[in-house]
């Protein structure tokens, strides 16, 4: 390109002319000096103006213009925001000396590079301030969406959530519900308060015009005039609460020096549950300042006196420890007799040492130490008790396993009789029924247990009813006849013997009697023995008709 021609120098002038003379941040105009070269010095930069001084010392126009075009280079190449303004001034700088004597050689490889820095200004310059307007929009967006909110303040206020207070600080319990609700607000408003601060800052730190930082902070600034009165008095509200809390513990409970009202331990944990109050609450930097103040006295006083505290324990541990030995000897000398001794005379010896203990000024550990000990000393006796009772246990587990197996074989035998029964004779069911009820009689089960198998009896009676009944339709007529004499005679002998029970019975009575002579009570006596005899015949004669009869029936 050859700019050596009066038209290609004009156009560059007009060139120049339309070039911006400020930075992307700024709206101002840029002062001319008598030089035609650009602004004051009093508008210079610290950097500029060593730019200038560098600038005007170079002999050669050659060397100033790259010079120049490496100062324009560093402007837009640095890191952080590029300095627009210096490389604007730089550049006009520079455009009267490519009018000079120069080698048209050296004139078009920098008038190249000349417009190519510019050409990268230009696209960088439009970079930022894209980055600029989407920057502006979000923060708009924020700043809308902070308002919508301070809007509805008193809404969202309402619908704060509860604080987690420390549950162990028995100063403010009374007023838990108060703190709650102004520190619920306070912690709404906070958050508040810090997405305006720190829209605040992003405001500072994103490169826009002067006007629309203005715009924006105006917004921020009638915003806080929502936030910051009412959170300011909140704060005062809530700190001086705090310090009355505060001073109404300290005034209880350390006067003159002096703790009172609680133990000391008890205190060091309210003082910690009002510490961890004071960072929960939103206090004022005087109040929070004082309220730590009398907080660290009163647990400098706390721990003078745990301290002292600890002193006389250990005082009393040693004496403790002397006294510890004692016993231990005591139960050192009762060990080797304890294996021999029985357990009650044992536990007498042990209980008498326990009484000595009891009356003595011993410390917790040295008397669950000695407890320990002598409890060594019930172990192997404890352990023989434990083994008798596994033993017994284990006898009964075993007994027990034997009723169930004896349960099931007689219900195996049931299920088998029933199921073979019919083809048994009559006289082999009979016996295999009688030898069931036998051995049910002997099982030693439940009532429940001997129930369900009595029930499960029901089928072999009703069998072997049936098998008497069918040998009863085979008898002959002499037979039959036989048999029902043998039942009258039974009914017979049956009503017999009732009637010599009763008369048992009325001499039983005549003799219990106390208004019978001596005469009278041996003629009752004689009677009754008499009628006992009588008795054991009908019972042998009764027994006798039986079997004939269970012999025709059979």
């Amino acid at each position: 390109m050859d700019i050596s021609s009066d038209s290609s120098f004009s156009e560059l002038e007009q060139n120049s002319e339309m070039e911006p003379v400020e930075a992307s941040v700024e709206e101002s105009s840029v002062k001319k000096t008598d030089d035609g070269g650009g602004a004051t010095r009093q508008e210079m930069s610290a950097a500029f103006q060593q730019f200038v001084d560098k600038f005007s010392a170079l002999p050669t126009p050659e060397e100033k213009i790259a010079f120049g075009l490496q100062f324009m280079r560093s402007s837009i190449s640095q890191e952080g925001s590029p300095r627009f303004r210096e490389f604007w001034e730089a550049r006009k700088w520079l455009l009267p000396r490519f009018k000079e004597n120069i080698n048209p050689a050296i004139r078009s490889t920098l008038w190249a590079e000349y417009v190519e820095l510019t050409v990268e200004a230009r696209r960088l310059k439009e970079i930022l301030e894209e980055q600029s307007a989407f920057a502006m929009e979000q923060i708009d967006l924020a700043i809308q969406a902070l308002e919508k909110d301070v809007e509805n303040l008193e809404t969202l206020l309402g619908q704060a959530e509860e604080v987690d207070f420390p549950q162990n600080c028995q100063t403010v319990r009374q007023k838990s519900a108060t703190y709650n609700a102004v520190q619920s607000e306070l912690n709404f408003l906070n958050t508040l308060a810090s997405r305006l601060n720190g829209l605040r800052k992003e405001i500072l730190k994103t490169e826009m015009r002067v006007r629309f930082k203005t715009k924006f902070f105006k917004r921020l600034s009638e915003l806080g005039d929502h936030i910051f009165p009412k959170r300011k008095e909140l704060i005062a509200e809530v700190s001086s609460e705090f310090e009355k809390d505060v001073e109404s513990f300290v005034s209880k409970h350390f006067k003159d020096g002096q703790i009172v009202g609680a133990p000391y331990y008890v205190l060091r944990e309210e003082i910690k549950a009002l510490q961890g109050m004071s960072k929960v609450l939103t206090l004022s930097s005087g109040g929070f300042s004082r309220t730590r103040l009398k907080l660290s006295e009163c647990w400098d006083q706390v721990k003078a006196v745990e301290k002292e505290h600890k002193k006389e324990v250990n005082l009393k541990k040693q004496a403790s420890s002397e006294l510890c030995q004692q016993f231990t000897a005591k139960i050192e000398e009762l060990a080797p007799k304890a294996a021999e001794m029985e357990l009650v005379a044992l536990d007498e010896a042990i209980e008498a040492i326990s009484q000595e203990m009891r009356s003595a000024d011993l410390h917790r550990d040295d008397v669950r130490f000695l407890k320990d000990s002598l409890a060594k000393l019930r172990a192997p006796h404890l352990e023989a008790l434990e083994q008798k009772a596994r033993e017994i246990e284990m006898v009964e587990k075993e007994k027990q396993r034997l009723k169930k197996e004896q349960v099931l074989e007689l219900k195996a035998q049931i299920a088998d009789l029933i199921k073979d029964g019919a083809n048994l004779e009559m006289e082999a069911l009979v016996s295999a029924f009688a030898d069931v009820k036998q051995k049910l009689e002997k099982l030693e089960t439940s009532k429940m247990e001997k129930q369900q198998i009595e029930r499960s009896l029901r089928p072999l009676k009703d069998l072997v009813a049936d098998k008497k009944e069918n040998s009863l339709l085979h008898l002959t007529d002499d037979q039959r006849q036989n048999l029902e004499n043998l039942r009258t005679v039974l009914l017979q002998k049956k009503q017999r013997r009732q009637e010599i029970k009763d008369q048992i019975e009325t001499y039983r009575k005549a003799l219990g009697s106390s208004g019978l002579d001596f005469e009278k009570a041996m003629l009752y006596r004689e009677q009754a023995d008499q009628e006992k005899d009588l008795l054991d015949k009908a019972n042998a004669s009764i027994e006798e008709i039986e079997k004939k009869i269970a012999e025709i029936e059979g």
